[in-house]
Parts: C-alpha cells; structure tokens; sequence
C-alpha cells in the first residue's frame, strides 16, 4: 500500500508517522515507537500562518504546506486543499510518553508503543480549469531549509516562505486566495464580473458528513468536529463594503453558495474562515496552569515548559530555558491581545531546578503577580530580605513589569520542608490529593491598594511566620498558609499557618468588604484553629472537610472557622463574594450534600455551590450539580460571582490513558442547556456552567427576605429620626433652663 504525502510531513521527527491509502484517507490508527519520540513537536497556528513552498521535501502533489494548530493545512497542485488534524488528548499522552510515563502511568519500557489517531481530508473544486495559475504572495525575508535522513533527493534548501497563495482562474472569472487573518486561516473567492457562481462547487472527501449547524459548515470527522464560519459576503462600492446575503448548500459532501441580490457586474467576496484552535506556538511541550486577564482585556497564560522552544519575545525577561532538576521544567508566561491574535510578550521564569505557576493576577497598571513553586537554588529573586526558603520546593512570589522585560519584585518563601506543594509533588490520589493536579493548587489576590495575598500549603515545621501572626507554629503534618506581602514585592507584611493536627490546605481567598481576609480550602483536622460556635460546621463532619476561616487584615487574629462537608470526602476550591458583602463557595464532595432555597439541583450531584450568611452562621442556599455520580465529574478550575450574583464555574473532568486513578465521573451526564455551544462529550471535556440568581433561590424567600430587608432599613431609619429628635428636645431644655 502507498503511503500519503502527508507521511514526508512527519520526517523531521521519526521515519513512519502514519500512512494513507490513495484516495488521501487517514488510517486512522497511527503507532509511535518510543526510539522516534524524542523529536516531537507541537504544531501551532499562534500568528500568521505562513506558506511554504515545496521543493522536494515533500510529495510532488504538494505545492505549498502550512503549519496549523494542530495540524497542518497544504495547498495541493491541481488546486484543491488538504486538511490534516490529530487528537488534542493523544497528543496530551504522547507529552507523558516522551517523559516517560505511560498513559496509565506506568513507566515506560523499550516495546512500549503509544497511538496517536488523526483524520485527514481533501477539498477539490469541480470542474475546475486545467490552466489555473498559481501566485505566491507576500514573501518574508527567511526561508526553511530541510535535510533529513540519508536520501539528499529529499533534502531541500531555500524554501521560500509566503504570507498569501492565489489560485488565478479556478473557474472563468473566479479566483481563490488563501492567507490568515488574527490567527485564522481564511480562503476568499474572488468572483469577478462575468462570472457563473453556480459553477462554484467543493468536494469534501475523507470526512465522515458534511452538514450545516448554526448557519457554520461542520466538517465530521473521526477525532471530533472542525468548522467554517458562515460566509461573509460583500461587495465594494464608493460607500465601503456592502454584505450580501450568502449561505452554504450541502448536498453529497459538495458544498456550494447560495447568493441573493448581488450586482453580477461588480466583483464579489466569499469570504469564510476555517476555524483551528490557538496554541502558543511552542516547539517544547507545555502544559497550561493558570490564566487570567488584564485591565484592557488582555489575556495571560502560565505554565510549564520542558525545554527550548518556548516562543519567548525579543527584550523578554528571560528568553532563554534555565533547564530543571526532577522534571526539567521552567514557568513559561504569554500575554495576548485583548482578541488573542498576537502575542505581546513571552518569557521564560526559572532557575536551575523544576517551577511551576499556580495563579496570576494583573494589577491596574498591567503588572503581572505570579505565585507558584520552584526549587531552584537560584530562581531570580529581587529583595530577598524575609524570604526563608532552602528545603525542597518553596513558594514563589514575582511580579513582573508590564512590558514583560523586567522583574518588579520576587521571592521565594519557605522552610526545610516542601512548600508550595500539597501532599505529595509527585501526583497520585493520597490524602487531600483527589483530583489531577491538585498538587499545585494556591491562589493569588490583590487589594484595592495593590497588596498582595497568597493562599498555599507548608510541610515545614520553621515557615518563616511573622511574630504577630494569628498561628506561629505547624499545626502537625501538612498546613495551610496565608501571606500578605507589599505592592511591590518588597517585603512580607505577615506569614501565618493555617491549620490542625492533621494535613491541611488553604486554596483559594478572597478579601471581604470589612477588609477581613476569608480563606478556604480542604481539611482533614478536628482541632483547625478559629471559633466554630454558631457557624454551619462547628466541627468536622468526618474524614475530608472543606473548611473557611476568617481572618482580620493585619493577619493578627483568625475571627471565625467553619467546616463545610458531609460524612463523605469535601474541598471548597473557589470562594468569591457578591456585590452586598455575602461570600460563596464551590467546591466538590463524595456524600449527599445539603439542598436548601434552590430551585435548581441535581439529586447526588457532587460539585456544590453555597451562599453563606456573612458570619457563617447559615446557608442562604446551597446546591449540586451533577450525573448522579457516587464521585465527582469534573474537577473545579475557576469560580466567579458577577455583581449580579449569578454564579460561573469552569472545571475538566475524566482522565488521562486507560487508568482513572482518582476516580473521576467524567462530564457523561452532566446537565447542558438546548443551546449548548458543545451539547455532546466523550466523558473527557472540559464543563462550563452558568447559574442565573433566580435559578438557586427560591422565589418566595427572596421576595419576603427583600422586603424584611426594606422592613429593617424603614426602621432603622426612623430609628435613627427618632434619636435626633429626642436629642434635640433635650438639648433644647438644657438651653431654656441656662438662659432663665
């Protein structure tokens, strides 16, 4: 059987990729073997896509090939297209594969072999004219040069790199331009006067359907859905551009345009996007942590990078991989656009061990706060006065400048134990360790005068805590801590641990309207510090709690502590407050979890939400959402209460490989909406979910608890009349008696 041309795309990084039979079809089981590994490369469609010319490194049908998210896009000689895509989630395993970690976690061994599947499929324009020319477009100053194996027919140098491709005369009057536009590739059909539009037809081949959804065309395939936005369709005049009406027709996988109104003696535009994912163009594997956003809208994305290829940005703070110990690892950080399609800057942030980033928040100014881990004996720190640290991982806390060039202030705080780390650095389910990833769960705030805050975990027995700290002292076993440090990084305002006799983890915070600092987390301790009286846990439920703690601003004094649970395993993972001072939590649970005031609940659901009364005396309501499962679905990433307090939650459920080691439900069941962007999952997705203010009260007790609320401030304020009268009687007679 022959191989595909798409087999030469591979070169570069082993010798049998895959292959495909004549017509272009995927097989779609591709082997890896681990001796070719080592060359893997994520591809990337991060910026413009950038066409390059085909001078035998490739198949001879192969005029120009792009590299897209994901895959790669190549313009073939007798004018049509191929599009080839591979599974994101093989691609995750393959990433443990090259570190040598099996898909069920296992070590991996000289016969170990690991599949990768992929689809392919070819676009070809009926009926289209033999003479077509072809018109490279836009060059850029580099080129590629290609020499791989021992074959030199196969090597090629000078490849030139083009920005845009044109294919003049497809039809009589037509031709066809592909370029990208804000990281999308889009291919235009230019028809010209005199043109017959009905003659326009595309044949999909190797795609399973071709069907039409929400006015976009869906491509099926056997690794998911791809997509072309509705076609934007105009015509120019003195006036600018005038759309008009355009939709796709489908019929036997052919696609063609129905177009109304247009003036057949003005050029036309037929203008759709093909629609890839955005990827951060590194040719280093690099997994995501964390991301936030800044004050214009512009977006940040932390986490970890194995190794050079990063697609750091010139003048960044650290263009260059620092290397690692255990793992070999550095943070990497990217800042896009508002629209995500250019990178402002990239920057590596490490030292000479392994860092990790767990959250980031941007000040008004567009300084970025990063606090993760790292134990790297010379991870850049500026002012290190007060920091402690040593033995094993420590908590970092940076802050870099704006522009991405510079460090405004950092620090790495710790004792001679781990820090920064829960339970265990090496992932597996153990303790407060329940779902992927949870090893590296801290969170950092800000202030409204810039002041920072980190919520983290210590199995040190010397953290370096503050004299006037509300606990000074290790609980025992593993503690949560809290840290408040100054706006730029220059000091520590107070250190404290958080916990009891047994292993505890303070993992996320939010700052009250009194100023008082709230902090949750996961507990597995009876004796945590605080007073419990008149709260909604006063003690632990049993076994795994979740837990919230108040506590004054200056770190002084812890106020108030309740448990939040069942009798089952409970972590509260996100804590937020609405815009009239009450705090929610979120989080996940093993038992039954309480129903209160919800009209909206899953019956077993096991991700809760719960708005608590300020002191923490009671719940305003509770709710879960869920399958039904006897364990979690998803495993809580983000948490956020808008000033309508309605209620977002974003978490990822199911599991990597053919082992679910932490007992993950999976997203199979969970409730979506008609409208759902995504209304299907294989159990492996990633789960949004939005909740409305009425949808979790109940109606009658919101109204009557508003008018009580009305009742009580009519009151007080006659309360407040009352006294001002009364104290101006009396006055009014202290001065009649001194004048007689």
């Amino acid at each position: 059987m022959k191989r595909h041309f798409l087999t030469q795309f591979f070169n570069p990084f082993l010798v049998i990729f895959c292959y495909f039979n004549t017509k272009f079809t995927l097989l779609r089981i591709i082997t890896f073997f681990i001796a070719a590994v080592f060359g893997f490369a994520d591809l990337s469609a991060q910026g413009n896509i950038e066409f390059i010319e085909n001078k035998g490194q490739w198949d001879s049908r192969v005029q120009y090939m792009g590299t897209v998210s994901n895959g790669a896009f190549f313009l073939r000689n007798d004018g049509g297209f191929t599009v080839l895509q591979h599974n994101a989630g093989d691609y995750a395993n393959l990433a443990r594969f090259r570190h040598g970690l099996n898909p069920d976690g296992s070590m991996v061994t000289a016969n170990d072999k690991i599949t990768v599947r992929s689809h392919s499929w070819d676009v070809n324009f009926i009926g289209a004219s033999p003479a077509m020319k072809t018109k490279a477009e836009k060059p850029i100053s580099t080129y590629n040069n290609y020499f791989t194996g021992n074959d030199a027919s196969k090597w090629a140098s000078d490849c030139k790199i083009y920005q845009a491709v044109t294919l003049e005369e497809v039809y009589p009057n037509v031709d066809v331009r592909y370029y990208t536009n804000n990281g999308y590739l889009k291919y235009d059909i230019v028809v010209k006067p005199g043109a017959d539009i009905s003659k326009i037809a595309l044949k999909y081949e190797g795609i399973e359907k071709l069907q039409i959804a929400n006015k976009e065309l869906v491509i099926k395939t056997s690794i998911g859905d791809m997509r072309e936005s509705s076609p934007y369709t105009y015509q120019t005049d003195v006036n600018g551009k005038r759309e008009v009406q355009c939709k796709y027709v489908v019929k036997d996988n052919v696609l063609r345009f129905d177009v109304k109104n247009y003036d057949p003696t003005t050029t036309l535009i037929i203008d759709p996007v093909i629609v890839f994912c955005s990827f951060s163009g590194s040719t280093a594997d690099n997994w995501g942590f964390t991301a936030t956003y800044g004050p214009d809208g512009s977006m940040y994305g932390g986490g970890i990078v194995f190794g050079s290829g990063f697609p750091t940005s010139s003048g960044a703070y650290q263009t260059v991989f620092q290397g690692g110990s255990t793992v070999g690892i550095d943070i990497g950080i990217i800042k896009l656009s508002p629209d995500g399609s250019n990178r402002i800057y990239a920057t590596y942030i490490g030292g000479n061990g392994d860092e990790q980033p767990h959250s980031l928040i941007v000040d008004p100014q567009g300084n970025l706060v990063i606090a993760g881990r790292t134990n790297s004996s010379n991870y850049p720190v500026v002012n290190p006065s007060g920091q402690g640290g040593g033995g094993g991982y420590d908590i970092v806390v940076t802050k870099l400048n704006a522009a991405g060039n510079n460090i405004i202030g950092s620090k790495k705080i710790g004792g001679s134990g781990n820090d920064g780390v829960n339970i265990n650095a090496v992932r597996g389910l153990s303790s407060l360790q329940r779902n992927y990833g949870d090893d590296g769960r801290s969170e950092v705030i800000l202030d409204g005068a810039g002041n920072i805050y980190v919520a983290s975990t210590t199995q040190s027995t010397n953290f370096p805590s503050t004299a006037s700290a509300f606990q000074t002292a290790s609980g025992g076993l593993q503690d949560g801590v809290l840290l408040k440090l100054t706006p730029d990084v220059g000091a520590v305002t107070f250190a404290s641990y958080l916990g009891g006799s047994g292993n505890d983890a303070a993992y996320v915070l939010s700052i009250g309207p009194g100023g008082n600092i709230f902090v949750a987390g996961g507990t597995e301790s009876s004796n945590l510090p605080g007073n419990t009286a008149g709260t909604i846990g006063t003690s632990n439920f049993g076994g795994i709690d979740g837990f919230v703690s108040v506590i004054s601003n200056n770190g002084a004094s812890i106020i108030r502590t309740t448990y939040v649970g069942t009798s089952g395993s409970d972590q509260v993972f996100g804590i937020q407050f609405d815009r009239t001072g009450f705090p929610y939590v979120m989080g996940q649970t093993t038992g039954s979890w309480p129903i209160q005031n919800a009209t909206f609940n899953n019956p077993g659901g096991k991700q809760f939400i719960a708005k608590l009364q300020p002191d923490l005396s009671a719940y305003v309501y509770s709710t879960a959402f869920g399958s039904g499962s006897s364990t979690p679905n998803i495993s809580p990433i983000a948490f956020l209460v808008d000033r309508c307090e309605n209620v977002y939650v974003s978490g990822w459920g199911g599991f990597f490989g053919t082992t679910n080691e932490y007992f993950s439900a999976g997203t199979l069941g969970l409730p979506v909406t008609p409208d759902a962007f995504k209304p299907t999952t294989d159990g492996r997705d990633l789960y949004f979910l939005y909740y409305k203010k009425m949808q979790l009260h109940n109606y009658l007790e919101v109204f009557l608890e508003r008018i009580i609320q009305q009742i009580k401030e009519v009151l007080t304020m006659w309360m407040v009349v009352l006294a001002g009268l009364m104290r101006m009687a009396l006055f009014t007679r202290q001065f009649v008696v001194i004048v007689n």
